[in-house]
């Protein structure tokens, strides 16, 4: 039995502009389909919208009419359950946040502190949803992966500066990540409108010195990047608890293989006539050593008594602006939709231990994807990663069709386990 498990990376989403608010009252523009998202019980939560009957539009906007998250209480938005996209809550009334946000991305684990299963833990980390995974580290001979993301640390060969220092290449976003010890971060990108809203970048995975031939010896995992929200209240946002929108840290190799970068801070957008609060809003980039590039604060308000701020990104304080959406047509978006015949679930999650597709074959496999916004001719590409085979780099078929809706195959041979494909395609200048 061969078991797959996917991470779904889509690309940045595509916004129209700001309209700038006339006299009349404000309106966030919510239909307040979704009722109010209330959580006043103190724990851990997750926001899965499939599990909830919430959008079942699958755009990631959502349409309040009040918003509450308690003191006590943090909630996950996790881009596996979030579709890989950014977040946007518009609401009818009141926007209340006590608690905890948390759109972190995830820092990776020391695989030096593993036992023998180390190898399953070789992953990409999960962002937060409109952020970008972490790289996954080198094995001897093989390079490292690099973060994904406009930003995304840059692969680490085993003879760079970097690598020498056992350092690794952290993400950047609105600041550019750091340069010790020889590394080479990411470009900048994005800008303090947030438009297109769009979260943070991966640090990428750690190298194996050529002179390391220990054959469990890897490189960390890269931190994942931050993820992108933007709240719109039509009455007033009160933020007196947090939303963390950090990069994770990347994690420690193993038997000789460097550490895994930093993923860059994400971004946050505050839009509502009033605006109040003490808590805090933390944008920035993961370590260790040379920390990860910041992430954006923007907050549009008729009225702001917001004090709060803990980020080290670029901050900004505009007036009160109705609410740029996406346009569902243009939102660049890859779909792995069935493997050898077998269909798989959606919204894949990627979850280990609950994979997206079970198929039994031997040989090479046919993969069939759809992909939405991406030119056609485009190429996408797989990186597969197998917890008891070799890592595979797979190119499918250009995309055919048209610009909303288009098609491509893969073929690829899977060992016996789990396995991890993480797509992306590039096009344009």
């Amino acid at each position: 039995m061969r078991v797959l498990r996917f991470l779904t990376v889509s690309a940045a989403l595509l916004l129209v502009g700001a309209v700038a608010a006339t006299a009349q009252p404000f309106s966030s523009g919510s239909t307040g389909s979704d009722g109010a998202l209330t959580y006043t019980t103190p724990g851990t939560y997750s926001l899965d919208p499939a599990a909830l009957n919430l959008n079942p539009a699958g755009d990631n906007i959502f349409n309040f009419t009040t918003i509450t998250i308690a003191s006590g209480v943090t909630l996950r938005l996790d881009s596996g359950n979030l579709r890989g996209k950014p977040v946007i809550w518009l609401a009818t009334g009141n926007v209340t946040i006590a608690g905890t946000l948390d759109l972190g991305g995830l820092s990776a684990p020391n695989l030096g502190s593993l036992g023998a299963d180390w190898i399953s833990q070789r992953l990409p980390t999960s962002p937060g949803a409109g952020g970008f995974p972490g790289g996954v580290g080198a094995r001897p001979g093989t390079a490292s992966y690099a973060g994904s993301g406009p930003g995304g640390g840059p692969a680490n060969a085993a003879g760079s500066n970097s690598c020498k220092n056992n350092q690794s290449n952290p993400a950047s976003f609105a600041t550019l990540g750091g340069t010790g010890f020889g590394g080479q971060p990411g470009s900048t990108y994005g800008n303090v409108q947030l438009v297109p809203l769009i979260g943070g970048s991966g640090g990428a995975g750690g190298c194996v010195p050529a002179t390391v031939t220990a054959a469990d010896a890897s490189g960390g995992t890269g931190g994942a990047g931050g993820g992108a929200i933007r709240i719109v209240s039509s009455t007033s946002i009160s933020l007196t608890g947090s939303i963390d929108a950090r990069g994770g840290t990347g994690g420690g190799g193993r038997s000789g293989g460097g550490s895994g970068a930093g993923g860059s801070g994400g971004a946050i957008n505050l839009i509502a006539p009033v605006v109040t609060g003490t808590g805090t809003m933390r944008t920035f980039g993961g370590g260790p050593g040379v920390a990860a590039g910041a992430g954006y604060v923007l907050i549009n308000a008729g009225t702001n008594t917001y004090t709060g701020f803990d980020s080290d990104g670029i901050v900004t304080l505009r007036p009160l602006l109705a609410p740029p959406l996406p346009t569902p047509s243009t939102q660049p978006t890859i779909t792995v939709t069935s493997v050898n015949g077998v269909n798989v679930n959606q919204p894949a999650k990627g979850l280990f231990l609950s994979p997206d597709v079970t198929i039994n074959a031997t040989g090479a496999v046919t993969i069939a994807i759809t992909a939405t916004g991406i030119p056609v001719g485009t190429v996408v590409t797989f990186n597969i990663l197998s917890e008891l085979g070799a890592d595979q780099n797979i190119s499918c078929t250009p995309l055919a069709g048209t610009l909303a809706s288009s098609t491509a195959t893969c073929s690829a041979s899977f060992p016996t386990s789990v396995s991890i494909m993480l797509g992306s395609a590039s096009w344009g200048s």
